[in-house]
């Protein structure tokens, strides 16, 4: 792999003299993100903690995001640029962790920015724990940064289940140590020799190289801490990123579902965390290939019988693109009023492709104060305070991803608040069956 390196004239990769020390390495992948570069930098300068260097790596952007690199770096020398062919993400932070010099490492992505406290809280916490992970909250903004979600009990952090600041690890979670975060990098805060006493990188794939790369974190950390913060802004599904194009990588999501699988073989972890792993390679074929279009959705079937020809057949429930239909959802719901909770991407999916509204839905819940009162398909969408109002004779649980451990958390729930209100079979249950 071509690397080489963009340097001032007072910093040799060496020998880097600083006027600050370095307690997080902040390690940014780069490419073609100029119309959002400017506002990442500027959220990481603006920051309340300032003992940091910023080691970005252009991917071989073809507009000027190199350009507003060399810029900063000529008034910041904190600033390392790296520069690779278009070898993808995972292979520019891999580049970054070897030139990192800070305690901690931070990866984030060029096209969100932070809120100023970020790193200020995540080493606060890291440092007073004694954590290898640090994990705080986030919110998704559009292209424009109007927020679209913020409060959401499932993404990036796993509410109902997490245990909020204190120390906890996969002795606690056997069965489920991959639901507990969202496979993504952005929030993480990582002690440095973690990384390298475990010999922790990011696969060569594409897209989807988090899957492999996070729940390896979440395997392998002995003292994971985790806050309930929104310190984040996450573009979600900004235009021509590989994010928005992730129905055409569908088959890399298993293939790093597969290199996890064999680093937990080869590092001792199966079949102790078997069931976590079947778990969270179930859910992740079942979200991604809700993203596929037909014919997307027929070459991920090839692809999928091609990579795995000996044992494809016991993920068949999990490959069922069309397995919750609109017929399907009314038969489910019957003669009785109902409420569905969660706005997902899934279940609009499903109601988008109604002939007409069904009477005995009442409404969405989310528990997104972004989306409350907002269209929802044929219905709109109400804050979980709407059921008292609404009165439904049930509700009936509609995210896809975790589900299982919001439905029983949502039993709780249910018990405590609305004594009166059916918490319905979860509309997955038997699709969810290994």
């Amino acid at each position: 792999m071509q690397l080489s390196l963009v340097l001032g004239k007072s910093l040799s990769v060496l020998n880097r003299e600083l006027t600050v020390e370095i307690k997080i390495s902040i390690i940014i992948p780069v490419y073609n993100v100029e119309k959002y570069l400017r506002e990442c930098l500027d959220s990481i300068l603006n920051q309340t903690f300032q003992e940091f260097e910023i080691i970005c790596t252009d991917d071989g952007s073809t507009d000027k995001s190199l350009e507003i690199l060399e810029e900063y770096k000529r008034k910041d020398d904190r600033f390392v640029i790296l520069q690779q062919r278009h070898f993808g993400a995972g292979a520019a932070r891999n580049n970054g962790i070897k030139l990192a010099k800070g305690k901690y490492i931070m990866f984030l992505d060029a096209d969100d920015y932070f809120e100023p406290t970020l790193l200020e809280e995540m080493y606060e916490r890291a440092d007073k724990y004694d954590a290898d992970l640090t994990v705080c909250s986030s919110k998704k903004v559009d292209d424009d940064g109007n927020v679209t979600e913020t409060g959401s009990p499932n993404f990036p952090i796993n509410i109902d289940k997490v245990p909020l600041e204190r120390i906890f690890n996969r002795e606690e979670f056997k069965d489920n140590i991959f639901s507990l975060f969202s496979p993504v990098i952005w929030n993480k805060l990582i002690k440095k020799s973690f990384l390298k006493e475990n010999n922790l990188e990011f696969p060569p794939l594409t897209i989807y190289e988090d899957i492999a790369f996070v729940h390896s974190l979440m395997i392998c950390a002995n003292r994971i801490v985790a806050f309930n913060k929104e310190l984040v802004n996450y573009r979600f599904n900004r235009p021509h990123s590989l994010a928005s194009m992730r129905s055409k990588h569908t088959i890399d999501a298993v293939k790093s579902c597969m290199y996890l699988g064999d680093f937990l073989k080869t590092r001792g972890f199966l079949p102790e965390y078997e069931n976590a792993y079947k778990e969270v390679f179930i859910n992740h074929i079942r979200a991604e290939i809700s993203y596929c279009n037909d014919d997307e959705y027929k070459k991920f079937l090839q692809e999928f019988k091609a990579l795995l020809p000996n044992d494809w057949q016991k993920y068949q429930s999990a490959l069922k693109k069309d397995y919750i239909t609109p017929t399907y959802l009314k038969k489910f719901i019957g003669n009785k009023k109902v409420m569905l909770w969660g706005g997902s991407l899934f279940i609009g999916q499903v109601l988008e492709k109604e002939t007409e509204k069904n009477p005995n839905i009442l409404g969405i819940i989310d528990r997104n104060a972004a989306s409350a009162g907002k269209p929802f398909c044929n219905y709109t969408i109400y804050p979980p305070e709407a059921i008292n109002e609404l009165k439904p004779d049930g509700v009936i649980l509609t995210v896809l991803s975790n589900n299982e451990f919001v439905y029983e958390s949502l039993k709780e729930e249910f018990k405590e608040k609305y004594p009166n209100v059916e918490l319905l079979p979860n509309i997955f249950e038997e699709e969810l069956k290994f």
